[in-house]
């Protein structure tokens, strides 16, 4: 089954990596390049930042997954 490109919500999945990206950047700094540590901080970084951005208030319109 092909992915159709065209149903990608493009823009969350650029905020997604955006805060991959930032939370791997955060995590290396904070561990002084441990990779152990770093990963570890990354994920929680991560969590952090999605809950944040899913689940608080904030009245930002979130982009949503298109129904299938």
């Amino acid at each position: 089954m092909p992915i159709d490109w065209a149903s990608v919500n493009w823009v969350y999945v650029g905020l997604l990596s955006l805060f991959v990206f930032a939370s791997a950047f955060v995590g290396g700094i904070l561990s002084f390049n441990r990779r152990f540590l770093g990963a570890l901080l990354a994920a929680i970084v991560f969590a952090m930042l999605f809950v944040f951005w899913t689940y608080y208030p904030h009245g930002i319109a979130l982009p949503a997954p298109k129904p299938v």
